[in-house]
């Protein structure tokens, strides 16, 4: 089973993968750990990624292409794999369909205005980059303290928020037309949005994924 989570920013991605990585042993790829995982390696990719960086440069998008498929090629052949926010761009679709055609898109729908009044008060934990929900105080995977992050202010939310209908929903749109989206409602309790996507990807349940109708 390889997902590909999608939605608006404050959506709560982050909160259910943790739930399905604890309940159901999934293994997460976001990119910003990705890229560690490649510094963290040595490897020929890394120099590359270091001289442009050293430089002061935008890492170009064929750079980003070659991290992509790096941690593609990584996690195919797990069982129970949720890319996170890994198609934002039309390029982005265009790599992942090239080495992983086999996947589903979980997309999580929130209206804009709950977006960004989510955005203004959720939690960040500057040590993995991960976010939570308002009123949490600690990470309860690492116990580090959590902060707010400088970029959630109402500015930066709009541009955010601006780019992703402007770029990521027309891709849910071809997604769609390609019968691989499943449909969450996100405006829901926690608890709730689980259970929506316990039911509606038959986690509970022997039936074969892929006999699944998304919509």
């Amino acid at each position: 089973m390889k997902l590909v989570f999608t939605g608006i920013q404050g959506c709560g991605k982050g909160t259910q993968w943790r739930l399905l990585q604890e309940k159901y042993g999934f293994e997460i790829v976001e990119m910003g750990w990705e890229l560690r995982k490649v510094i963290a390696s040595g490897s020929e990719l890394w120099m590359k990624l270091k001289q442009v960086m050293d430089a002061g440069y935008l890492v170009s998008d064929e750079l980003w292409t070659q991290v992509m498929k790096w941690a593609i090629e990584t996690y195919q052949e797990k069982e129970k794999v949720i890319f996170d926010a890994f198609i934002r761009l039309p390029w982005n679709k265009e790599v992942f369909d090239s080495y992983l055609s086999d996947y589903q898109v979980v997309f999580f729908d929130l209206s804009e205005e709950k977006a960004k009044n989510r955005l203004l008060w959720r939690m960040y934990n500057p040590s993995t980059g991960e976010t939570f929900p308002t009123g949490t105080t600690h990470d309860p995977e690492t116990g580090d303290e959590l902060i707010k992050r400088k970029d959630d202010n109402e500015a930066s939310i709009l541009k955010r928020i601006e780019e992703y209908v402007n770029q990521t929903l027309p891709i849910v749109e071809i997604q769609k037309q390609e019968w691989r989206v499943i449909h969450i409602n996100a405006d829901q309790a926690i608890e709730d949005v689980f259970i929506e996507i316990e039911s509606k990807l038959a986690l509970n349940e022997t039936k074969d994924y892929c006999s699944i109708n998304p919509e």
